[in-house]
Order: C-alpha cells, then sequence, then structure tokens
C-alpha cells in the first residue's frame, strides 16, 4: 500500500496532469489508495481532485458521486475545511449542474434542487449571484424556454462577476450563445470578440469563444473571420474526446458553408468517440451535426461513398438521424415538451448559410471562376515563304517531311497548309505515291492516343505506296502499324515474343532490303528500338539504336532526339544514372537551338529531375525554371513551374512560388491524383511557413496530412514530414498543445531501436513545449526519456543537454527531491569530458553546476549549492566561455551572501563587477549583491553610495 506522502505526492501530480484519460486514471489510483489508507483527510482530497478530472475529461457522470462525498463531508464538518475546499465546492456546482442537464436519465427536478442549493451556499457565503443565475440559465435554455431564458440572461448580465464566476473567455461565450440563439448575431460578435484580444489562461480558451462565433460570423458576412475561427479552435478539440459537442459545432460549420467533404473528413475521425460520448447531449450533436452533413453529401449523389467504419455515406446518415432523433425524445420526455426534437429537425435538414466558404489557399483558388493564367509569351507565326503555294504538291511535300524531321516549327505549318488544300481534293486527281504521303502526313498530325485513327492512315499509307510499287514506304508504314497494334492490344506472345514484334522486325528487313535512303532505314531502325523497348526487351532495343545510329549520311534532329532519349530511357532503367544524365543533357543540347518548344520543355523536366536525384539541386533548379520558360503548352508550363517552386519552399525566393504550387494543388485535385496533390500541399506548406505565413501553412500542412494519415503504412515518411511541420507551425501561432499532439504522434511511430536518437529529439520537443506552458513536471519526465533515448543512440552532447534541462523543470514543477536528483545524475554523466574534445559536454556540465546551484540555494541547502557553484566558473574558461563564467562567478557570489558569508561574497562580486564591461548587464545585479554584502558586514554608507552609483534602489 501507499504511503501517506506518495498518496499526496499522487493527489498533486493529478492536479498537474493534463486533462483527459490520463488525468482520469491518476485520480483514480489515487482515491483507491487514499481510501485502504484510511485517512479521511486524503480521501477528501483526492475526491475533490477526481470531481475536476472527471468533468474536464470526458467522464462528467463519475463526478456526480465524487462531488456529493466531498459535499456531504464539508457539511459535516465544515471547519476542517479550508477556504481553497470551499471555493473548489462552490466551483464544481456549476460543473454539476451543467453535466446533470446533459444527461435525460437525471430529473429535471433534481437539478433544479441542485441550483436551489447552489444559490442558498452563494447567498449564504456573501458571494455574488453572478454564476447562479448563469447556470439557471443554462437549463432554462436546454429546456428551450425562451422566456426564462431571457430572464435570468438578464440577470446574470446584471449581476456583479467574482471568483466563482466563469473565466472572462468562457463568461462571454456562454453570452455569445444566448444571442446567437435569439438571432443578434451582431451583438454576440460585440461582446465576445473583445476577449479575444485579453490574455486568455484558461485551458478551454481561445477555442471555445471562437467556435461560439463561427455561426455569427457566418451570419453577419464576415466570412474570412468565420473560416479563421474554424480552422483555429477545430485543432484546439480535435484529439480531445471530451470536446465531442464543440466538435460537433464545427461538422455543422462544414455542411453550413458547402464543405461537405470537408465535414465528412472530420465524421470519420471523430466517429469512434460516439463509443463512449462524454454525454448523451455531446452523442446527440455530434449525431446530428454529422447526420446533416451526410445527408447533404447523399443529395450531391455521395451516398454509395464507403466510409471507413464500413458504412456507406446514405448508410451512416440514416444511422446516425435515427440516433439523434431516439435522444432527443429522451430528453424531451424528461424535459416535458418536443424542443430538443424540434432543433434536431431543424439542423438535419438545414440549408447552407453560404454556398461555398473556402477553407483553405488552394481551395479559395480552386472556386475562382476562372483561373488566373500568366501571360501567354507570344509565338511568332512561321515563315513559309520559301514554300510558296505555286510549289507543287510534291515539293510541298517534301519540304513538310523535310522540316518535321528537323524539328523545324515551319513543318507543323506547312503540313497543316498541304492537308488543308487537299482535303477536298479528289483522290484520282492524286498519285497513289501521293496519297500515301498525304495519309501518311495526316497520321503525324493525330494525337497519339488516337489509335484508331493513326492504324486506319497507316493502312490507306501502305495501300498507296504498294499501289505506287514503293515496296520501302509500304514495309515502313507496316512497321508503325504493328506499333499501334501492340499499344491497342498486345496479342499472346508467340516463340518468346509478342506477334506484333514479328511482324515490325519483318517489315524491318524488308525496308532495309528495299532501300539505301539512310534517312528511312534509320528511323525505321528507332520505331523498332521502341517497340522493343516497350514489349520489355531491352539488349534488343539497344542494338537496335546502335545500328539506327550507325547509318551513314546526315541525322535529323527529331531522329537524333529519339535516338538520345530512348537509350537514355533503358540505360536509367539498368541504373546506369550518370550516363543517363549525360545522354538527356545532349538531347538539351541539340534542342536548344530550335528556342521555344515542348520537346525542349520535356528534356529540360526530365534532366532537371535526374540531376536533382544526383544531388545537384541548382541544376534542376535551373533546368525546371527554363522548361518552364520554353514549354508551350500550358500544362507542361505549369508542371514545370510547379517543380521550380518544390525546390525553392526552403529558400528566401519562397514566396515567388507559392502561386504556381497552389495551381499545381487545385490541377492535380481535379484530375483526381489525390496522392500528387497531397505531395503537392506538403511543399506549399513549407513554402507558406517560410514565408511566416503560418495560418495559412497550417491549414494546407492538416490537408495533406488527412490524406497520408489514411495511407499510414505506405506513406509513413511523408506523414510524419507533415506532423513535424505542424509542430513547428503551431509552436509558431502560439498553439502548444497542438504542437505537443503532434510531437506526441511522431514519438509513438518511432519506436524502434534505430529511432532512439530521433525519438529521442521528439520527446526532447515535448518537454520544450511542455516547459513552456507551466507543465514542468511532465517536462521534467520527457527530458529523463530524451536523455535516456541520446544515451542509447550514443549522442552523448544532446544526453548531456537532456539531462540539465531536467533540473529546472523538476525544481519548477514542485519535486525538489528528483530535481536534486537530476542534478547528481546531470553532473556525474557530464563530468570528465575533454574541453578540445567534447567542448559541448563541458558546457552542459558547467551550466548544470549553473542552474544546480541555484536549486540547492532555493532550498537553502548552500553548502551543497557553494560546492557546485564554484566549479561552474572554471568548466566555462576551460571551454572560452568567458562572458557564461562571468555570470556564474555572479552565482557564486549571490549564494555565498545568501548562504550568509558576506565577506568571501564581497570578494566574488567585485572580481566579477571589475571583469564586466561598463555597459554589460550584468553589473547592476552584481553591484545589487554587492551593496548587501556591505550592508550585513556593517557597512551601510558603502552600499548606499554603491546603489547611488548604478541607480538601484534602497533595500527594505
Amino acid at each position: 500500500m501507499a504511503s501517506e506522502d506518495e498518496i499526496r505526492g499522487m493527489i498533486a501530480a493529478a492536479w498537474d496532469a493534463p486533462e483527459g484519460a490520463g488525468q482520469i486514471a491518476l485520480v483514480e489510483e489515487a482515491m483507491l489508495h487514499a481510501e485502504a489508507s484510511g485517512n479521511a483527510e486524503l480521501a477528501f482530497d483526492a475526491r475533490m481532485v477526481a470531481t475536476n478530472a472527471f468533468h474536464r475529461g470526458g467522464e462528467p457522470a463519475k463526478a456526480f458521486v465524487t462531488f456529493a462525498r466531498c459535499l456531504k463531508e464539508y457539511d459535516e464538518n465544515p471547519d476542517r475545511r479550508n477556504g481553497q475546499d470551499e471555493h473548489l465546492l462552490l466551483w464544481f456546482f456549476k460543473y454539476i449542474v451543467s453535466s446533470m442537464a446533459k444527461f435525460p436519465e437525471v430529473p429535471l427536478e433534481r437539478t433544479h434542487a441542485v441550483l436551489d442549493d447552489m444559490e442558498r451556499r452563494y447567498r449564504s457565503g456573501g458571494h455574488s449571484l453572478h454564476a447562479v443565475y448563469a447556470y439557471r440559465y443554462v437549463v432554462a435554455s436546454h429546456v428551450g424556454d425562451a422566456e426564462q431564458a431571457d430572464h435570468f440572461y438578464g440577470l446574470w448580465d446584471a449581476a456583479p462577476r467574482d471568483e466563482n464566476s466563469d473565466c472572462a473567455g468562457c463568461d462571454p461565450t456562454s453570452k455569445a450563445y444566448h444571442l446567437v440563439w435569439r438571432e443578434r448575431y451582431a451583438e454576440a460578435i460585440a461582446l465576445a470578440e473583445p476577449a479575444l484580444q485579453g490574455r486568455l489562461t484558461c485551458s478551454e480558451q481561445p477555442q471555445s469563444i471562437l467556435t461560439a462565433l463561427m455561426i455569427p460570423y457566418l451570419r453577419t458576412g464576415r466570412l474570412e473571420q468565420a473560416r479563421d475561427a474554424h480552422r483555429r479552435a477545430y485543432r484546439a478539440f480535435q484529439t480531445k474526446p471530451a470536446d465531442l459537442g464543440s466538435v460537433a459545432d464545427h461538422v455543422e460549420f462544414c455542411g453550413l458553408t458547402g464543405n461537405e467533404m470537408r465535414g465528412l473528413e472530420l465524421i470519420e475521425r471523430h466517429l469512434t468517440w460516439l463509443e463512449k460520448p462524454p454525454t448523451p447531449k455531446a452523442e446527440m450533436e455530434f449525431a446530428s451535426a454529422a447526420a446533416h452533413v451526410l445527408r447533404r453529401l447523399t443529395a450531391q449523389g455521395k451516398g454509395d461513398l464507403p466510409i471507413r467504419s464500413g458504412w456507406t455515406v446514405a448508410e451512416l446518415a440514416g444511422n446516425l438521424a435515427d440516433r439523434a432523433a431516439a435522444l432527443a425524445i429522451r430528453f424531451d420526455e424528461r424535459n416535458g415538451n418536443a424542443y430538443q426534437s424540434e432543433r434536431i429537425a431543424r439542423r438535419l435538414d438545414a440549408e447552407p448559410i453560404v454556398d461555398y466558404l473556402p477553407l483553405s489557399i488552394t481551395a479559395a483558388h480552386r472556386s475562382q471562376v476562372a483561373p488566373v493564367e500568366p501571360d501567354e509569351p507570344a509565338i511568332a507565326e512561321p515563315d513559309l515563304s520559301s514554300a510558296p503555294t505555286t510549289l507543287s504538291l510534291d515539293e510541298q511535300l517534301d519540304l513538310a517531311e523535310n522540316w518535321l524531321r528537323e524539328q523545324d516549327p515551319r513543318g507543323d505549318a506547312l503540313a497543316d497548309r498541304v492537308l488543308g488544300s487537299w482535303r477536298s481534293t479528289v483522290s484520282g486527281t492524286l498519285t497513289a505515291e501521293q496519297q500515301g504521303r498525304i495519309a501518311m502526313l495526316q497520321v503525324s498530325r493525330l494525337p497519339d492516343d488516337d489509335l484508331v485513327g493513326i492504324q486506319a492512315g497507316l493502312m490507306q499509307a501502305a495501300s498507296g505506296f504498294a499501289e505506287a510499287g514503293d515496296l520501302a514506304r509500304e514495309a515502313a508504314c507496316r512497321v508503325q502499324l504493328a506499333i499501334a497494334q501492340f499499344q491497342t492490344q498486345p496479342s499472346e506472345p508467340a516463340l518468346g515474343e509478342p506477334v506484333e514484334l514479328t511482324m515490325a522486325r519483318q517489315a524491318a528487313e524488308e525496308v532495309l532490303s528495299a532501300t539505301t535512303d539512310s534517312v528511312l532505314r534509320r528511323v525505321t531502325l528507332l520505331r523498332v528500338a521502341y517497340l522493343e523497348t516497350i514489349a520489355g526487351q531491352t539488349d534488343a532495343a539497344l542494338a537496335s539504336i546502335d545500328a539506327a545510329d550507325a547509318e551513314p549520311g546526315h541525322v535529323p534532329l527529331r531522329h537524333r532526339v529519339q535516338s538520345l532519349m530512348m537509350r537514355a530511357g533503358l540505360v536509367h532503367a539498368l541504373d546506369r544514372i550518370d550516363q543517363t544524365r549525360d545522354l538527356v543533357g545532349a538531347a538539351v543540347e541539340a534542342l536548344r537551338p530550335l528556342g521555344r518548344s515542348n520537346e525542349l520543355a520535356s528534356a529540360l523536366f526530365t534532366y532537371a529531375n535526374l540531376v536533382g536525384g544526383l544531388g545537384d539541386h541548382s541544376g534542376a533548379l535551373a533546368a525546371f525554371e527554363e522548361a518552364a520558360a520554353v514549354a508551350i503548352d500550358p500544362e507542361l508550363r505549369r508542371s514545370a513551374r510547379a517543380n521550380a517552386g518544390f525546390m525553392l519552399v526552403n529558400t528566401d525566393r519562397a514566396d515567388e512560388v507559392i502561386d504556381d504550387i497552389v495551381e499545381h494543388v487545385c490541377l492535380m485535385a481535379a484530375e483526381g491524383e489525390d496522392r500528387a496533390a497531397a505531395y503537392s500541399r506538403h511543399r506549399l506548406a513549407v513554402a507558406l511557413a517560410t514565408t511566416r505565413r503560418f495560418r495559412e501553412a497550417a491549414e494546407v500542412a492538416e490537408e495533406a496530412l488527412a490524406y497520408f494519415a489514411d495511407e499510414a503504412e505506405e506513406e509513413q515518411v511523408i506523414a510524419d514530414e507533415c506532423r513535424d511541420l505542424l509542430a513547428r507551425v503551431y509552436d509558431e501561432m502560439g498553439e502548444p498543445l497542438a504542437a505537443l499532439a503532434q510531437l506526441e504522434a511522431l514519438a509513438a511511430g518511432r519506436g524502434g531501436f534505430d529511432d532512439a536518437g530521433y525519438r529521442a529529439h521528439l520527446l526532447e520537443r515535448m518537454a520544450e513545449v511542455l516547459y513552456r506552458v507551466d507543465r514542468d513536471r511532465e517536462a521534467g519526465l520527457r527530458y529523463g526519456e530524451a536523455a535516456a533515448g541520446y544515451q542509447a543512440a550514443g549522442e552523448r552532447p544532446a544526453a548531456a543537454r537532456a539531462l540539465r534541462r531536467r533540473i529546472l523543470a523538476l525544481h519548477y514543477g514542485r519535486d525538489p527531491e528528483s530535481a536534486i536528483e537530476a542534478i547528481d545524475q546531470a553532473t556525474a554523466y557530464a563530468a570528465g569530458a575533454d574541453p578540445e574534445q567534447e567542448p559541448g559536454i563541458v558546457w552542459e556540465h558547467a551550466m548544470a553546476c549553473y542552474d544546480g546551484a541555484f536549486v540547492l540555494a532555493d532550498h537553502r541547502s548552500y553548502a551543497d549549492a557553494l560546492a557546485i557553484a564554484e566549479k561552474a566558473p572554471e568548466l566555462f574558461r576551460s571551454i572560452e566561455a568567458f562572458e557564461e563564467a562571468a555570470f556564474a562567478e555572479l552565482r557564486h557570489g549571490e549564494i555565498l551572501v545568501a548562504a550568509g558569508d558576506p565577506r568571501s561574497g564581497e570578494r566574488v562580486l567585485r572580481r566579477v563587477i571589475e571583469g564586466l564591461p561598463r555597459d554589460h548587464q550584468a553589473r547592476a545585479e552584481a553591484a545589487w549583491w554587492l551593496a548587501r554584502a556591505l550592508e550585513e558586514q556593517g557597512e551601510a554608507e558603502k552600499a548606499r553610495e554603491l546603489r547611488k552609483a548604478y541607480d538601484l534602489p534602497e533595500r527594505d
């Protein structure tokens, strides 16, 4: 059985613990041990902390019992209790009354009786009835009695506030909800907004007041404020099952703003909370809000969408609507009216307040009627003066074919002109050869995915060439026809290879036998190589490319680039990355003289990815930016800009690329490329964070994480990157608890031995957050865990740092024994470190002595404090940290004076003052302590002169 001191420690730890399941487990253990000890005082104290933990942690029904027992014991012997006990009991009345209304099985008469008892006690104690009226209003509004609610609201608003009133954030929040109910939206904003400008210390703020303001903002057209209120507030609720009712408000907000898919995301995230709702009222609110969103999705034709719970959207909508309605009936039976049923029915059928409110920077961009395109660089019309229309058809065909092979823009223009001129010509007026050539020109103008049209054109061309007796061109058509057939539907392999490949090779042999035209021979071999490539025959494809390159004579640009890029793809598959880079680079150089073209942009895009993968980030960035500059196709240009942007998100150019990445996210989302959109959102969030647009960064990173968290196994790395980013962004936004939640999620997924160092880093970051929000005891625990992880990973300087930071965390966490133990651990771990080899550890050793001396002196353990205080200056000087050494000397002198040795303190303090520059901030503090040392030695006049010289106040 635990000792009484241990039980007191449990109770103290429970008061300091964060709200939720962990705190509830602590109080239940404390109650168990306190009851077993037979100490009535301890049992009372344990039940008091339990009442608080149960109510705030999501199990308020348990608080009914503990509160009743504490109240009974207090009434039996009030003289044994102090004023703090009385104050807490009066405060807990508010918890109990508000909770009783949320359980339909609790008779309304019983709630009114508790309210009457609350009012009696407040009156007898001389307290304001401000809180009493507030909670009489709560019950009146719950049953829908508008007249009584208005009455008590007026009394509440007029009564003076006192120590029993809700805090400066929660009180106006509750009043704002009344004004919203009464449709006085502008008044609600005027009442509640000023509270946001003040200093809110309550754990329920500012998220509760922001939630109360969402609907008033929507109703008054303040859409940006509504969006911001939803985003900011929801983050604080999303990890706390006790706040299920508030989460319901945010689900409803999504349904009222045209954000049903965002609402579905929230429903899926919190649906399991319905398995153990904090109250039936919260259950009813979430079920009805969720059913509203799901009904709207069903009406939009999305009823068959599956949900992770196993339901479809439509099925879950019906289930939750029935659940909410059944709960409303139970409340109405208790309350004696139909108010809750009517309210829930209105919610289920509510229409949006606004058709669509974008909730993030990417959503806002998607909602634009017409996306803003960047200025399109002008492209000069090709000059066809060297191909006048007076030329014969054969001459024009010769020019068009040659220019197309050379990637000359005039080739496209001339081909279009020729086809336009001869499309209406009766085929009988053309020779068979011309018919074949015209058909081939038509094939070249078809999109690559029009395989039916390509095959028809090739067969027409082959027929013309066969009739003309041009066996080489006819066979070349059959090579292309085999490729088109393979791409349409590959046949079963015969003799180890696809039939189409056999056909293409046979036709290619006929070409090579029938002509010495190197251009036709080369392109035929390249086409065979292409088919071999897509058929997976790498060695054969490389051999065909070699044969094509060996053909004599001039190599048209198109063929040269095709050879380079095809070979690059093949050697890349063989992991010959350097060779791939060189081949693609050669293709880029070959295409550059053409100026702007999609072919050059595509080659640059490929080159950028290659050199980026090899670590040449500046080269990759330059290639992406050049690709964006030369691309003609808008999609290619946007993609190149986005990829360039991805590389700049961590740089001082991040602001330049945000719009490009936003556009890329929207395009990917519109095309159903959810994974690509999520990756782009992550990079966008990084860019926004880099430019200190933290709120937008959080919104976009949350969207990215929502996708990656659903793909946990496959996408853990990027999901963790999103969480890490969110932790940093939340911290910058002043939302440390949201940051803590992300760090905890990160650490939970890093339990392997190889993760020890990274997990320790996360634990240390968690400790830093806890320390900043005055959860010092928890911070000390995390620092200890971090130190152990760092030691396991062999990271000695980090371990020394975590051990040192643990000292003050435990001290301010009111755990003196553990703090003193931490001093010993930190100094022992760092002892013996070589200043030359491990200066960081020596610095931590000196700081542990510095902080440890402060802690020991604060507990009046002066001898121990002095023993380590005198070590710190020399340790700092050993690593040439002379300013830190001066501060350490100052602390040593202060402790000497406080310990009753002013003479020794004087010597040390004078040395400090003499060694510091005249404008140094520490001189005044040293002078104050020196003056005290002089006074304690009977030299009051010298002390006064010193204070005057440093403009210090006289000592009281």
